[in-house]
């Protein structure tokens, strides 16, 4: 771990104590574990989105409530999958920079709140996912050519200030202790709410690459390992904002090319 890691707040992983080795543990079982009921649960028509082809929608034997309750539980498990492992250095360094102000259970808390709202954006991930289905019924070029707005719209936020911002917050343990030390270590409740925070942040961050999942496939374990590799690279790595502007131009590139060819996407019957 670089210095600049150190400087964030994260430790480097040679300092670890079996402790803190046996928490990010058990976060990892955990993303495993939810890996393979997104495997599971996910259903064929959740695999494909509207950049890999996704074929006109027949019309749903599911009624609505069914079909949302069940999104939302693959989507909760989903995120579960996706940020456990990108979370595990933060949650340990913030255990670290609190210390013996850390109360039982903080730390569950905090990854907890942090969980609740990644799960939460799954009530507007549905709407999406509709959407796009929607527009896979006006025609396959229809499709192709939203879903490269999606990647033009993904790449350039990845080079606003409002994403740098949140980058830098989603990043530092020590940011959110030095700015939620007392409330994390006043109760369970106070460090779910320094979670909620510390999710918000996070979303803000990366909520265009969520988007561009969606419009590939919303639970297609390919594409879910692509962006949450990402994700990880620009949360935990060192100078992860550089990796993020070049995760940018690969965005923005493939989306001006499907904009002006969007037969490069072929649609399967």
């Amino acid at each position: 771990m670089t210095r600049q890691a150190q400087g964030r707040g994260i430790p480097s992983l040679r300092t670890w104590s079996r402790a803190e080795l046996l928490l990010a543990g058990v976060l990892l079982v955990l993303a495993a574990g939810a890996w393979l009921l997104t495997s599971g649960l996910a259903v064929p028509d959740m695999r494909m989105g509207i950049l890999t082809g996704m074929p006109p929608t027949e019309p749903r034997t599911r009624s609505l409530p069914i079909a949302f309750v069940l999104f939302l539980i693959t989507w909760v498990v989903m995120m579960a999958a996706m940020m456990l492992p990108s979370i595990a250095p933060f949650t340990v360094g913030v255990g670290r920079l609190l210390g013996t102000r850390a109360g039982p259970g903080a730390l569950t808390a905090l990854t907890v709140g942090y969980l609740l709202v990644w799960s939460a954006s799954g009530v507007f991930g549905y709407s999406v996912v509709r959407g796009f289905e929607a527009l896979a019924t006006g025609g396959s070029a229809i499709a192709v050519r939203a879903g490269a707005v999606v990647l033009l719209l993904a790449g350039a936020y990845q080079f606003t200030p409002f994403k740098q911002w949140c980058l830098v917050r989603c990043r530092s343990p020590l940011a959110l202790v030095i700015r939620y030390a007392d409330l994390a270590s006043r109760s369970r409740r106070g460090a779910l709410r320094v979670g909620l925070y510390h999710g918000g942040y996070c979303l803000g961050c990366c909520w265009a690459l969520m988007a561009v999942l969606l419009a590939a496939g919303a639970m297609s374990l390919v594409w879910m390992a692509v962006v949450a590799a990402a994700i990880a690279v620009e949360k935990v790595l060192p100078r992860g904002e550089m990796f993020g502007y070049a995760v940018g131009v690969l965005l923005v590139a493939p989306g001006i090319a499907l904009l002006v060819a969007p037969r490069l996407v072929t649609v399967v019957a």
